[in-house]
Formats: C-alpha cells, sequence, structure tokens
C-alpha cells in the first residue's frame, strides 16, 4: 500500500514532466503567410499562401484559393485546389482537389499548368519560367 507521503511527490514529478513534454511538443515555431497571385492555364486567378518559419525556408503548409470551377466533391469533403508537380516534366500544376482535414485527392488530368512571365511568378522559390510555364528543376521547388 502506498502511503499519502510518498504518492504526492512521486504524482507532482508525473504532473510536472507530462507538463513539459505538452509544451515542448507543441511549442513549434511559429509561421508566417507569404502570399503568391498566379493563373493557370485554364484561365483562373489564383493565391497560394505559403506558411513559412522564415521568408528563405521551405513551407510547412500551403493552401490555394482560386475564382473559378471547383471540382464536384462528396458530402464528406470539400472543394479546394492543390499545387502538385508532374514526375516527369517537373511541371508546376494547379489541381482542382476535394480536401478533407490535412487530406486531398484530385486527378491529374484536371490540372492545369501555373502560367509566368517571370520566375517570380512561379510561387515557389526555386521554381522557373519556361515558355510561360512554371517547373522545378529536378523537381525540387523549394
Amino acid at each position: 500500500m502506498f502511503r499519502s507521503k510518498t504518492l504526492l511527490p512521486a504524482l507532482r514529478r508525473t504532473l510536472l514532466t507530462l507538463t513539459g513534454c505538452l509544451l515542448a511538443c507543441a511549442g513549434g515555431k511559429e509561421t508566417s503567410p507569404e502570399e503568391h497571385d498566379f493563373s493557370d492555364a485554364r484561365g483562373r486567378a489564383c493565391r497560394a499562401t505559403l506558411e513559412k518559419t522564415s521568408p528563405g525556408s521551405p513551407s510547412v503548409s500551403e493552401s490555394v484559393s482560386c475564382e473559378g470551377d471547383t471540382r464536384v466533391c462528396s458530402s464528406e469533403s470539400a472543394p479546394c485546389f492543390e499545387l502538385s508537380v508532374t514526375t516527369d516534366t517537373y511541371a508546376v500544376m494547379n489541381c482542382p482537389a476535394c480536401c478533407r482535414g490535412s487530406a486531398s485527392s484530385f486527378l491529374l488530368d484536371e490540372c492545369s499548368a501555373v502560367l509566368c512571365e517571370t520566375d517570380e511568378d512561379c510561387v515557389y522559390q526555386r521554381a522557373v519560367c519556361e515558355d510561360g510555364a512554371c517547373t522545378c528543376p529536378e523537381g525540387v521547388c523549394e
């Protein structure tokens, strides 16, 4: 049987350890949004918001909003847009998708190229403008 005098310090140590762990786990770096306007080959005007811990760092999350047609989704998900990079040409594509939480799904044949005039139009820091469309050299965008 435990005595209350020995049980209290053990509970207190456990509570302090758990509190410290929770604070450490939740204490990640704060992010700031970096917004990029772009258009795609289907004529949609869009804005990508990249959440970054610092201006030169890769994004930790992103969201895309566009004017125009969206994908029809089930009642369990919502229409959204996702940026994707093709595996063969490394083209940056804007894809109408269905989102649920942090997950999304889209069909590659419904995606359209992100258009550009200069490298700055290409959303990602390493993407380049080639022949009016954005690509990521060797598939690396950030």
